[in-house]
């Protein structure tokens, strides 16, 4: 008979069978590179996890649109040039036995773009995340601290128009059907810790006065309307879960009453689980609340009052730090599942070392410099670890933040762009620490000569891979033109983090010699923090 007979069950989210009753809850870790991928330290990190006996791995924050991003570090899944990275995670995860899911989001008032879309555009006065932040950066110097509180009170929310908020669900639907084509077995739509559905949940930061706000059915209508689309978009067999705001833990806020009536709700869309989770970020600094969150099982009262509320699984979490407690929660029938998430980050092997009846769990001191890390946008490590991980991890991110190792080279059908090629091969020469992109803006010439872009890219990976380039290391993308060449190459520049550009100075006809030329001259004007190669 096992030491804990519960906690290493099976179970069956269908069609999806789980080995045991323990799940890696998400956890944002900012290991994804600056321009949205899979980085090789995000693969190392979900391996390490999965390898260490846990059934099923979500994975966080993947973003459903640019302008809902968390952080410079947060992984996208807003568009098809993110499927291969998505997909080797996926695959990663489930090699060593665990399902996968993608947890997907818009971060509305919390995101990082240019334009803060919100449910209402409330007054920061009437938000109380400062608190939040001081709590949460009291490790940094006091200019830090400011550069970041400076950012989040200078924020300039625009409200939603319906329009917006129908192209929002759309993205969330499509990120979903991404995660699905990528190989997961269900994805998890974040709908907990104040994000955009969240948003629209609350009273506090929603006062519409259209069908998306005002009474508590109003109130619902986003987070059921893109949970449908999110459904019908990956189809009746295909497991959709629900990160879940039990209560906001604030006086005016989202109440444990109306999110009973919400998620039953969910459970008549037939989502396959509900993630219970509390608090935003606005009470998470709360003096109370940050008393409560040091209690082992803080959250599983919540956990519980839903499960009494649907007949659908329910994930507990919250300082669930010892096996043993674990297996009473779900002795007593509170859960049905326990959510792991700093416990698994502070010793991956906790599933197995459970499992064999080991009592040398490394514990999770709650001691916080995961959390200030990635609030400061910095990708987290554990004071637990030993020296070799540390180290190790340390090494890996500064890998992975080291931009000169990723190479833009623009591309057309010139000869100069294939020179552009075989000097950046020449100037990399069996370098395997670098990925290069070939990247063609078409225009309306280019568009008529396919076979000629196809056949200079061709010429342009087989001089890289003579060069002793990996050929997994070299990736090929065709973008339609939107403002022009120069802007919408400085806007890959920007957005995908390269460090270094290379291109030729002409193109093929007069009039693209004219027009490559200025580009070249736009490129190297405007660009920051980049290297410019010109070939030709």
């Amino acid at each position: 008979m096992p030491e804990f007979p519960h906690l290493f069950e099976p179970f069956i989210i269908p069609p999806v069978h789980l080995k045991s009753r323990i799940v890696m809850a998400p956890l944002f870790t900012a290991y994804g590179r600056p321009d949205g991928t899979v980085s090789k330290l995000t693969l190392d990190h979900y391996k390490e996890v999965a390898r260490g006996g846990v059934a099923m791995i979500v994975v966080a924050n993947a973003s459903i649109d640019p302008s809902g991003a968390l952080s410079k570090h947060s992984l996208r899944a807003d568009d098809d040039r993110f499927l291969p990275g998505l997909s080797q995670l996926a695959e990663t995860i489930k090699k060593e036995g665990a399902a996968a899911v993608l947890q997907i989001n818009h971060g509305g008032r919390f995101a990082g773009g240019k334009t803060v879309y919100v449910p209402s555009p409330v007054s920061i006065s009437d938000i109380n995340i400062i608190g939040f932040y001081k709590a949460a950066l009291k490790s940094l110097d006091i200019q830090q601290q400011w550069a970041i509180l400076s950012g989040a009170i200078h924020q300039q929310p625009k409200e939603l128009t319906v329009a917006e908020i129908q192209r929002i669900i759309m993205a969330y639907a499509k990120a979903a059907a991404r995660a699905k084509e990528a190989g997961f077995d269900m994805v998890e739509i974040h709908g907990g810790t104040g994000y955009l559905p969240v948003q629209f949940l609350s009273p506090r930061t929603n006062r519409r006065k259209d069908l998306y706000g005002g009474n508590p059915e109003n109130r619902m209508r986003f987070p059921v309307e893109l949970t449908e689309a999110v459904k019908n978009a990956v189809g009746s067999n295909f497991p959709v879960g629900y990160r879940f705001l039990a209560d906001e833990w604030l006086p005016d806020g989202f109440s444990l009453d109306e999110a009973r009536i919400f998620a039953e709700r969910l459970s008549a869309l037939q989502v396959a689980y509900l993630s219970v989770t509390g608090g935003t970020y606005e009470s998470f600094s709360n003096p109370e609340i940050m008393e409560k969150s040091h209690e082992p099982g803080y959250m599983v009262y919540l956990a519980q009052q839903i499960k009494e509320a649907v007949n659908l699984p329910v994930i507990t979490a919250g300082r669930i730090t010892t096996p043993e407690l674990a297996e009473e929660i779900l002795r007593e029938k509170r859960a049905d599942l326990i959510g792991l998430a700093r416990p698994l980050f502070a010793d991956p092997q906790w599933p197995e070392k459970a499992r064999t009846g080991q009592d040398n769990i490394v514990p999770c001191k709650d001691c916080g410099t995961c959390f200030q890390l990635v609030v400061a946008d910095r990708p987290a490590l554990c004071a637990q670890w030993d020296k070799a991980k540390l180290i190790k991890r340390k090494g890996m991110i500064k890998e992975m933040q080291n931009p000169r190792k990723k190479i833009l080279v623009a591309m057309d059908e010139s000869e100069n762009a294939a020179m552009a090629a075989a000097y950046t091969g020449d100037m990399l020469a069996n370098r395997k620490d670098v990925t290069i992109t070939l990247l063609h803006i078409q225009t309306d010439e280019s568009i008529k000569n396919e076979s000629g872009i196809r056949e200079m890219m061709d010429i342009a990976r087989s001089l890289l891979a003579k060069a002793g380039i990996p050929e997994e290391a070299v990736t090929i993308q065709v973008r339609e033109k939107k403002t022009g060449i120069g802007n919408d190459i400085l806007n890959e520049i920007a957005e995908s983090g390269y460090g270094t550009v290379v291109m030729g100075r002409r193109g093929v006809s007069r009039a693209q010699q004219i027009l490559f030329g200025s580009v070249s001259n736009k490129i190297i004007q405007n660009t920051k923090d980049c290297t410019v190669w010109i070939v030709g």
